[in-house]
């Protein structure tokens, strides 16, 4: 899980967390669920600013959530790993967990 020999699993998992620490940025990664999309897309299904969305994407993507690549003009996201939907759903089971608790 670590990036590097000097990274622990400790500093990945608060990387992730910390990621994970906005409603936003947890919608964005719900709508890559589907697939693969361009961040143009991102500006009316969230009502956010461009810019606002491009500083999200920049966080999820220094978190190894989500990768991009250039098509053209357009940058095209996706899910960097294909267990985000996981991990999201035991995420949300937490929640709904302690509320019935």
């Amino acid at each position: 899980m670590p990036n590097s020999s000097t990274e622990t699993v400790e500093a990945v998992l608060s990387t992730i967390g910390k990621a994970l620490a906005h409603p936003a940025r947890v919608e964005l990664l719900r709508l890559l669920e589907d697939g693969e999309r361009c961040g143009c897309e991102f500006v009316p299904l969230l009502g956010l600013d461009p810019s606002v969305i491009s500083r999200h994407l920049a966080v999820l993507s220094r978190a190894g959530l989500v990768a991009s690549r250039r098509d053209g003009v357009r940058i095209l996201w996706r899910l960097a790993r294909p267990d985000t939907p996981r991990l999201l759903s035991c995420l949300a089971n937490l929640r709904c967990s302690r509320e019935s608790g």
